[in-house]
């Protein structure tokens, strides 16, 4: 799993030690095997034949072709005694070691989703309201703490996904005593920070052991275990031999993941240059390491990276011709079916399936303010068999909170009795939360804008689930916004007092020019009394003292300048039910919002406002979805009403027309579209490209130009990309005898 850091071994050095090992490997293995009979106690059964040890090298994807050595080892009776693995090697070998067949480790390796496990985000669904509101609102990876200063994760992806799926592997041996109690004896080779130095696992929990071998640095945050730091062992030794040389092996196997030359144009970046060091770095160690090796098995996966987990299909046939190439050495090893029969009833009399019942719940690393909330969420585990599904989406929705990198659980035992233990990671960067919002807006090519956003989350004042949000916006819109959200005691009621001021341009069009440019400000203070109705909804009513203004800065002027005072009472409900917060393949998404203006002089009286907007989505297949979306709002009859008036025009909203083209007292709009992945992207920087088609029509009544159609429609085809800076998107639209094409950077839907 080194990505971009991936190493590369073809280099005249390197090609004439292999050269040299396969010139010498089968004379070096029948001395091996040779010297080893004669060592033999008569009537040591286990002692007439090589102790066999299997290595397994480091190579993200690359590492399923050790899913085909294994396989191919099992059909031609081939018994490993010892094995060792660095990274994708180490997971395999760990797996193995704990009692897997190759057949099992295949059906786990091929059921995980690894875009979800790789992406390191929290699950929209698993995440309260008010972080999916953060979700929705900043929809990238621009996340940073402001704890101690401006500061980034350790890591692209915490290990959330990663450590569960471990934990969950492994769970029955939580009291192993020694790797070498394993159905395999065992060993992996991490990286440990602080000392630089290599550090060989072959005791005490194997999911952490197996987690800090995987742990790529900047990719993955570092494995910590009280004072000591780990992060994958690829770069000291990533094909560790000498370790199964250590554990007593007799004949070494060792696995290479051959993906050919490196591409001179990955050169051309920094990053791609500091990638091809540190590959020159590891593949020094890893000819040391073949050079050890009495048989290297070279998997060909020329044509394929480290990063393609969705190609498992592909990778792991390769590991079974690499080792059916050697076929003429291995089967010199291959024991007899009475032999074959005694090597896997010792294995599985070894492998532990049976979970005892948790006679309590202990927590590690959790703080004492957060103690109360996690313990109640997981004091249903006591005296009850373990359902480690049920647990795991439990954790995941702790994680959700927002205080949280990573939640682990093992079996444990105290005062004589088993109980389940929960080590946490509290973010060591956050709180306060910082999110990140880059905008740019293309609906008019002619005119592009620009924005900036960002939300600074306090959490925890106040008491749990209490925060402090801080909004600023700087560009096409600005201004800043403070809201303090408190829950009322225990409940799910809470209160939201806030204040803002701001200020954006508002753009009126008139067959298909701007004909007019206003600047809108608007500023007040107000507060919420709101009921937390599930993670997905809340609802909230409230009353604000409101200040606006409009200036006209060019063109014709279609409403008076000046200044008005507002009361508003207000009531909100939404429910963010989505499985994404960019494009998403299923879910419903409402938001509906109601209002009665007051005290506005120029109006002469007061007047309700209502809004709505729906988007649905249904899958039909795994790719494709059809979405639906409806929206609308009205005024009650009030007329005149300036830069209260709705409006319709620009992308995903009659995107044939100009931004706010359509501007009026009462509209409604439906959608109906096709939406479908066309590539999948990194998981680490984003998730590959879609494509969006779909169909408009709209109404405004009462409109502020009535020379605009009646009933707007058109066709719209964009291209979605959602990247580590949000969504980028590019599309057309026609409709009315319009054809316009924008792109943008920011929201979609």
């Amino acid at each position: 799993m080194l990505g971009s850091l991936r190493k590369n071994v073809n280099d005249g050095m390197a090609a004439y030690y292999r050269s040299m090992i396969r010139n010498l490997a089968g004379l070096m293995t029948l001395f091996v095997i040779g010297i080893s009979c004669l060592a033999a106690e008569p009537g040591d059964a286990n002692a007439k034949r090589p102790k066999i040890g299997l290595v397994l090298e480091g190579g993200g994807a690359l590492g399923f072709a050790h899913i085909g050595v294994l396989q191919w080892f099992e059909q031609h009776r081939i018994p490993v005694d010892y094995i060792a693995g660095t990274s994708m090697g180490g997971l395999i070998g760990g797996l193995y070691a704990a009692g897997e067949r190759p057949d099992e480790i295949r059906t786990l390796a091929t059921h995980i989703n690894w875009n979800k496990t790789l992406n390191g985000e929290v699950a929209l669904r698993d995440l309260t309201y008010r972080r999916k509101e953060d979700r929705v609102d900043f929809p990238n990876r621009l996340n940073f703490g402001l704890k101690g200063g401006l500061s980034l994760p350790g890591g692209l992806n915490s290990g959330q996904e990663i450590g569960l799926i471990l934990d969950k592997a492994v769970l029955p041996y939580f009291d192993l005593k020694s790797f070498d109690d394993l159905p395999t004896p065992f060993r992996c080779v991490a990286t440990e920070m602080v000392t630089g130095k290599e550090k060989v696992f072959d005791q005490g929990s194997l999911s952490l052991a197996l987690r800090a071998t995987m742990s790529i640095p900047a990719v993955f945050e570092p494995v910590h275990d009280g004072q000591k730091i780990y992060t994958d062992g690829g770069a000291l030794d990533n094909l560790p031999v000498g370790v199964a040389k250590k554990m007593g092996a007799d004949v070494i196997i060792a696995v290479y993941l051959d993906e050919g030359a490196a591409d001179p144009k990955t050169f051309n970046s920094l990053v791609g240059l500091a990638g091809r060091d540190i590959s020159i770095m590891i593949a020094a160690n890893e000819v040391r390491s073949m050079q050890e090796a009495d048989i290297l098995l070279s998997a060909d996966l020329k044509g394929f990276s480290t990063g393609d987990f969705e190609k498992d299909a592909e990778i792991i046939p390769k590991g079974s011709e690499a080792a059916a190439k050697k076929a003429a050495l291995l089967e010199r090893l291959s024991v007899s079916e009475e032999e074959w029969k005694n090597y896997l009833a010792a294995r599985e009399a070894k492998r532990r399936t049976a979970l005892p019942i948790p006679q309590f719940v202990a927590l590690e690393g959790v703080s004492p303010n957060l103690e109360p909330s996690v313990n109640k969420a997981l004091a249903k585990y006591v005296g009850e068999p373990l359902a480690t599904g049920a647990l795991e989406q439990d954790l995941d929705k702790l994680i959700g909170v927002g205080y949280f990198d990573s939640l682990n659980y093992y079996l444990g035992v105290k005062n004589n009795e088993d109980g389940l233990i929960v080590a946490a990671s509290e973010k060591s960067y956050a709180p306060p939360l910082l999110n990140i919002g880059v905008n740019v807006d293309g609906s008019d090519t002619d005119d592009i804008r620009f924005g900036l956003a960002g939300r600074v989350t306090f959490l925890g004042l106040g008491g749990y689930r209490s925060e402090l949000r801080l909004d600023g916006y700087f560009g096409t819109t600005n201004g800043a916004r403070a809201e303090y959200f408190h829950p009322l005691k225990s409940s799910r009621w809470f209160i939201a007092p806030r204040v803002y001021a701001g200020d954006q341009e508002l753009e009126v069009y008139e067959n298909r020019q701007r004909i007019s440019e206003y600047r809108l400000g608007n500023s007040g203070f107000g507060g919420d009394l709101g009921y937390s109705l599930s993670r997905r909804a809340e609802i909230r009513v409230g009353e604000a003292l409101d200040w606006e203004s409009g200036k006209l800065l060019i063109g014709e002027a279609l409403a008076p300048n000046g200044t008005n005072r507002l009361g508003i009472t207000a009531a909100h409900f939404r429910y963010i039910g989505q499985d994404d917060d960019v494009i998403p393949h299923r879910g419903f998404a409402i938001q509906l919002d109601g209002s009665y203006f007051s005290d506005r002089p120029s109006l002469r009286k007061a007047y309700w406002q209502a809004k709505n907007k729906m988007n649905y989505f249904q899958p039909v297949s795994a790719d494709g979805s059809l979405f639906f979306g409806a929206s609308g709002g009205t005024s009650f009859g009030a007329r005149g009403l300036g830069a209260d008036s709705f409006g319709l025009g620009g992308p995903l909203s009659l995107g044939a027309f100009g931004k706010n083209e359509l501007l009026g007292s009462q509209f409604y709009l439906f959608q109906a579209g096709y939406r479908r992945q066309l590539l999948s992207g990194n998981p680490l920087v984003g998730s590959g490209l879609y494509v969006v088609g779909y169909y408009e029509l709209g109404k405004m009544y009462d409109p502020l130009l009535p020379s605009l159609p009646k009933n707007p429609m058109d066709a719209t085809l964009a291209f979605v990309a959602k990247t580590v800076l949000g969504p980028v998107f590019v599309g057309g639209s026609a409709g009315d005898g319009r054809v316009r094409w924008w792109f943008g950077l920011g929201r979609i839907f």
